[in-house]
C-alpha cells in the first residue's frame, strides 16, 4: 500500500497521525489485506462505540482494532470451509456411484442439513420452545433514565384520545430521483434568517457579492465543508475558504454540511477571517397542553432487525410484547428494518409479493395478544418503514409499507408510517427516525469539544430543524434529496419527544425542552454472531398540573435490556 493514500484518507477524516503510527497502519493493512478507507472506516466506527477522540489512535488501540479484524478472518474462514463442504457434498452427491444403503442415508442426511436454516412462517410463529444458539441474556438492566419521580407508576394508563400523523399524504405521489435546488436553497434561506434574527445579525452578504474591505465586519451564511483540513463556507453563490485563527474560543460544535451564519472580516479574496459561528436556528415547542387530564400516557419503543437470520424466530419481539400488555402501555411504535435484508432469502420466497405475505403473518401472529388483551385491545402501533427492510424501497427517507394488509386488518390499531415521521399523540409531537442519525452526525464532527458528545448530537438535531442532518454527507444512506427536505425537516415547532435507534450507546437527553431519546435495538449481534438481547424504551407521561406541562416535569423515561 502507498503511505500517501493512508495519509490521505486520515486527513479527508479531518484526522492528523504521526509518522511512528502511519507506518503501523501500513504494515497493519498489508498484514491484514485491507484497504485504507477500510481501515480508517473501521477505526472510526471504533471511536464512535467507544467515545474517543479520533485523533487519539496509539500502537495499543491499533493493537486492539486488528483484534477485531482477526475475529472476522477467523468467521470467513469458518464461512469459506463451510462453503467447500458443502461443494464437496453436493459433487459427490450429484456424481453416479454405487453406494450401500448406509452410505448413501449419510450422504442424502448430510446435503439435507445444509439447509436447516431455511424457515418456514410456522416455525417462526409456533417457535416459543426453540431455544436460539449462542443468546445471552441480561434481561430487566436498565442502561439509562429520566424524571423517576414525575410520573406516579401506580396512575391507570390513559387512551390515546387522538393521533395525528404529519406529511404522510406527500407519499401518495412520490417519485422518486427528482432535484430541486432552489427548494433546497429556501430551506438553507429560511435557517439563515431565523439564525439572523435570534442573535440580532447584520443581515447576510452573499459569497458572490465579497469584495476585499478593511476590517469591518459582515455576516456570510452557507454549508460547512471540510476539504483536507480545511474548512470551506459553501452556497449556491459560491464558496470561501475560512480562517478560525481569530474566532472567538471555545468554538462551537462544527459538523460537515451544516448550515452556518458566519461573521467576521474579509481582508482578501482567498480568505475569510470568522470571528464567530452560529448555528441555532431551533423552533419553539408547541404551547397546547397535552389533552388529557388523568392516569398516564404509557409508550413502549423498540428498533429492529426483528427476524434475522441469527434471531429468526423473534423471540425478544414476542418478549417486548408481553412486556407492553404487562404496562398496559396504549402506543407501541416499532422502527424497522422488521425483516432483515437476508432473512426473506432464508424464508425462500422468489418474489415480492411471497415476502410481504410472510411479513404480515408472522407479524400478525405476534401481535395478536396486543389486539385480544382487555388491557391493550385499543393500544395504537406504529410500525416505522426502514431502508434496510427487506419489504421496503431501498431509499432514504423512506415510504411507509402501503402494501401491508395489516392496517386494513386492525383499521384502529395498525399504521404503517414512514421513516423518518412526526405525530401527534393527545396533542404530544414526536417525532421518530429508524435511520441511525446520531452516528452520521458523530462521524461527521469537525472539532472536538467539551460539551457532553450526547448532548451536542441532540443539540444538532434540534437547532438545524433536522431528524438527520448528516445524511447528505453521509456516502452510505441513499438518500433522495428532495425528499430529504419533505420529511426530514421541521417546520413549525420543535417536537417534544425525538425517538431514535443508534449504535451509539444509549442515551435520555433534554435538549431546548426536547427529550432526545436513543432506544438502541432490541436484537443485537457480536462478533462472535452470537444473538444478544438489546434494549427497548419505556415512556410514561404524567398530564398537566395546574395549567403547566414540560418534559422536564411530567416525563419518566427508561432504557431496558428485553
Amino acid at each position: 500500500m502507498d503511505r500517501p493514500i493512508l495519509v490521505n484518507e486520515f486527513e479527508e477524516m479531518g484526522m492528523t497521525m504521526p509518522d511512528d503510527i502511519i507506518d503501523e497502519c501500513v504494515i497493519v493493512c498489508h498484514a491484514h489485506k485491507i484497504s485504507a478507507s477500510d481501515l480508517v472506516g473501521s477505526w472510526i466506527a471504533y471511536c464512535a462505540s467507544s467515545q474517543i477522540d479520533s485523533n487519539g489512535l496509539s500502537k495499543e488501540r491499533l493493537a486492539t482494532l486488528v483484534k477485531s479484524f482477526k475475529v472476522d478472518e477467523k468467521i470467513k474462514s469458518n464461512d469459506k470451509n463451510l462453503n467447500l463442504n458443502k461443494s464437496s457434498i453436493n459433487e459427490s452427491a450429484s456424481t453416479p456411484s454405487v453406494h450401500s444403503p448406509s452410505s448413501m442415508k449419510s450422504t442424502l442426511g448430510t446435503n439435507i442439513i445444509q439447509i436447516e436454516n431455511e424457515f418456514k412462517v410456522s416455525d417462526v410463529i409456533d417457535g416459543d420452545d426453540i431455544k436460539e444458539e449462542n443468546e445471552i441474556s441480561t434481561a430487566g438492566d436498565v442502561t439509562c433514565n429520566f424524571g423517576l419521580g414525575n410520573v406516579n407508576k401506580h396512575d391507570s394508563s390513559t387512551k390515546v384520545e387522538t393521533l395525528s400523523l404529519m406529511k404522510q399524504d406527500l407519499w401518495d405521489n412520490f417519485i422518486f430521483g427528482h432535484v430541486n435546488y432552489q427548494k433546497f436553497d429556501d430551506h438553507v434561506q429560511e435557517l439563515v434568517n431565523d439564525i439572523v434574527q435570534k442573535n440580532d445579525l447584520n443581515p447576510v452578504t452573499s459569497l458572490s457579492g465579497l469584495y476585499c474591505g478593511n476590517d469591518t465586519e459582515i455576516t456570510i451564511s452557507g454549508s460547512l465543508r471540510l476539504i483536507k483540513k480545511e474548512l470551506f463556507l459553501d452556497s449556491l453563490h459560491g464558496f470561501i475558504k475560512l480562517d478560525l485563527s481569530e474566532a472567538e474560543q471555545p468554538i462551537k460544535s462544527l459538523f460537515v454540511n451544516q448550515i452556518l451564519v458566519v461573521t467576521g472580516t474579509n481582508p482578501d479574496t482567498k480568505v475569510f477571517k470568522v470571528k464567530r459561528f452560529y448555528a441555532d436556528a431551533s423552533l419553539p415547542l408547541s404551547n397546547k397542553l397535552p389533552s388529557f387530564s388523568k392516569g398516564n400516557l404509557n409508550l413502549m419503543v423498540a428498533a429492529g432487525p426483528f427476524f434475522s437470520e441469527l434471531s429468526p424466530h423473534g423471540k425478544l419481539l414476542k418478549s417486548l410484547v408481553q412486556k407492553t400488555i404487562e404496562l398496559e402501555a396504549q402506543l407501541l411504535i416499532l422502527f424497522g428494518p422488521i425483516f432483515d435484508a437476508d432473512f426473506g432469502t432464508q424464508l425462500n420466497k422468489t418474489t415480492s409479493e411471497d415476502v410481504q405475505k410472510c411479513y404480515d403473518e408472522v407479524l400478525e401472529a405476534i401481535l395478536k395478544p396486543l389486539f385480544s388483551n382487555p388491557a391493550t385491545q385499543n393500544i395504537k402501533l406504529l410500525v416505522f418503514s426502514s431502508w434496510k427492510d427487506s419489504e421496503n424501497y431501498a431509499f432514504y427517507p423512506t415510504p411507509p409499507n402501503a402494501e401491508s394488509s395489516l392496517s386494513n386488518l386492525y383499521p384502529n390499531n395498525v399504521y404503517m408510517v414512514s421513516d423518518p415521521s412526526v405525530f401527534s399523540v393527545n396533542d404530544i409531537i414526536i417525532a421518530g427516525n429508524a435511520s441511525d442519525s446520531l452516528m452520521g452526525l458523530h462521524v461527521s464532527a469537525i472539532n472536538q469539544t467539551k460539551e457532553e458528545m450526547f448532548t451536542k448530537l441532540a443539540k444538532q438535531i434540534i437547532w438545524q430543524r433536522c431528524l438527520h442532518p448528516s445524511c447528505i454527507a453521509n456516502p452510505n444512506v441513499p438518500v433522495d434529496h428532495l425528499m430529504w427536505l419533505e420529511h426530514c425537516t421541521l417546520q413549525q415547532n420543535t417536537p417534544h419527544i425525538i425517538l431514535t435507534s443508534s449504535q451509539l450507546r444509549t442515551f435520555i437527553r433534554v435538549v431546548e425542552g426536547c427529550m432526545v431519546i436513543n432506544v438502541g435495538q432490541l436484537v443485537k449481534h457480536n462478533s462472535q454472531k452470537q444473538a444478544v438481547a438489546g434494549t427497548y424504551g419505556q415512556i410514561q407521561i404524567a398530564p398537566p398540573k395546574n395549567d403547566s406541562w414540560s418534559t422536564h416535569t411530567n416525563i419518566s423515561a427508561e432504557i431496558v435490556h428485553i
